[in-house]
């Protein structure tokens, strides 16, 4: 690697400036050329990586979740190389990658320049790498505020969710996928593509960015106390056999509400439903960290 594109969320930068300097001097002092892009808007940051045309670099993106997946869409129409130096408050598209948490460390992981071609999920005509969310989901980050993040890290997403499952109100679903259908009440569905979501939540415990599959989790609705139950089976992604929980693999899902309702993905709005997601295998290349990614259903 000889020269890569920064872009730079000035937002994400904050509590970050310090690392974010050290991370660059350590790129430029192992022979690579950085030039430095500091997005003013989504569109800025679009252009930004649709104009970068050095075909033998990376797209670094120095951010948390949003920005990578707002950056998603111009990385792979324009077949560019994603890296990542962690910055926002969850980073699980990083913790996905096995990249560390880090910002200088995550550096040295572009020094090292290890690479694998990844899942990428689409929503509608919107992309995401991690989790695409209805009904419970949405309403935890929209609880979410920034000082919240700023000042408790993961930690907020646990007092916005204990905050919103007291309030959260059912909705009916019918969900298709591949062929299997089943219509339901439920508080929240959720589609993963990656492996983490929510600050380090595993989506499915075989659930990978290399398997070329979607999963899906619906919960059906449940008293709150139940819920936190739940709590470690979410942590840790075994669901399956969790009650009140539908969980499916597939390729392709579609969705639809009795009302149309909002779907967040990687943390920032997408699209509303009705719905139809769809897997992209190995759709874009990524710089992963030095341990092996989970690959239990690679084919």
């Amino acid at each position: 690697m000889q020269h890569a594109l920064l872009v730079i969320n000035p937002k994400s930068r904050n509590g970050h400036s310090e690392e974010l300097t050290e991370a660059t001097d350590l790129l430029r002092n192992s022979g690579i050329e950085v030039e430095v892009c500091v997005t003013e808007s989504p569109s800025h940051m679009a252009s930004c990586i649709e104009n970068y045309r050095e075909k033998k670099g990376v797209v670094i993106v120095a951010g948390g979740d949003g920005t990578i997946s707002s950056a998603l869409e111009s990385i792979y129409k324009s077949e560019q190389t994603l890296a990542i130096l962690p910055m926002g408050t969850a980073n699980d598209l990083a913790r996905s990658l096995g990249i560390s948490q880090d910002v200088v460390a995550a550096a040295q992981a572009i020094v090292n320049d290890k690479r694998e071609r990844i899942n990428l999920a689409k929503v509608n005509n919107s992309y995401f790498v991690n989790v695409a969310h209805v009904g419970l989901g949405v309403e935890v980050t929209r609880e979410l505020t920034s000082e919240m993040k700023k000042y408790f890290g993961v930690f907020a997403y646990l007092g916005a969710f204990t905050s919103v499952m007291k309030r959260n109100k059912s909705f009916k679903v019918q969900i298709e996928a591949d062929g299997w259908k089943e219509s339901v009440r439920a508080i929240h569905l959720a589609v993963g593509n990656g492996r983490y979501y929510g600050g380090g939540n595993v989506v499915d415990d075989d659930s990978t960015l290399l398997d070329g599959q979607l999963n899906l989790f619906c919960l059906k609705p449940i008293r709150w106390w139940r819920l936190l139950l739940l709590g470690v089976n979410f942590r840790n992604g075994n669901l399956q056999k969790a009650e009140r929980v539908v969980c499916k693999k597939a390729r392709k899902i579609s969705i639809k509400t009795s009302r149309a309702k909002h779907i967040q993905a990687d943390g920032e709005f997408k699209t509303d439903t009705p719905a139809n997601f769809e897997v992209m295998p190995k759709a874009i290349e990524a710089v992963v960290g030095d341990m092996p990614l989970p690959n239990v259903n690679k084919d």
